[in-house]
């Protein structure tokens, strides 16, 4: 068996993360991963892995191979198209970045997060949210992200099932990780991703119920 890691609790998350610069909305929120939070050095496999284990997983679900075990209630990888990946070795990808990431880079990551009513299935949510992932993400601005869908009634909790879209900040290319994306690192970022959002959701979200 791996060893395991330690556990990173939904509270540890939060110290890690700049949450919604403009204030957070009923359906949308943006937070921003930095190299540093309060003095420790962050990184995208620790924000990663922290959101796919929103609950502990018991040491033996660690296997020889060290794989993260999954604790979330379903998950799903982007890549930017054309790059060298396997798109379910979810540790290949947060570990290569970060081997990458440069003295001078000011952001490692954005995680946009999406509510939804308690009426919705997790799979949709994964469909929706997966969907806008590669058509505004992947194929506009090739970025690799990965959707997170969390549905905190399993733990009886009141709050909404959601799904958080963890976007690794650097373009991504057939040559490996290269510049930030404009997009990420505006000021109006938050404002922009809600409004894309919202279109896409208006446009989309309705084919799922019913029509």
């Amino acid at each position: 068996m791996g060893a395991p890691l330690a556990w990173i609790s939904p509270a540890a998350v939060d110290t890690m993360l700049y949450d919604d610069p403009l204030g957070s909305m009923p359906d949308f929120g943006l937070a921003l991963l930095r190299p540093k939070a309060k003095g420790k050095r962050n990184l995208t496999a620790d924000l990663a892995r922290a959101k796919l284990q929103p609950s502990r997983p018991v040491d033996a679900a660690w296997g020889p191979d060290g794989l993260w075990p999954i604790t979330c209630t379903t998950s799903r990888v982007v890549p930017a198209p054309g790059v060298a990946l396997e798109p379910d070795a979810l540790e290949q990808i947060f570990h290569s970045y970060d081997a990458k990431i440069k003295p001078h880079q000011k952001l490692l990551a954005v995680v946009l997060t999406m509510r939804f009513a308690h009426d919705w299935q997790a799979a949709d949510i994964l469909s929706l949210v997966g969907a806008y992932a590669l058509q505004h993400l992947a194929l506009e601005r090739r970025l690799t992200s990965m959707t997170v869908v969390h549905s905190p009634g399993d733990e009886l909790s009141a709050r909404r099932p959601h799904a958080h879209c963890i976007v690794l900040a650097r373009v991504h290319r057939a040559s490996g990780w290269a510049e930030l994306h404009r997009d990420l690192t505006a000021k109006d970022a938050q404002t922009s991703f809600q409004r894309e959002w919202q279109g896409f959701h208006e446009a989309w979200a309705p084919q799922f119920r019913g029509r």
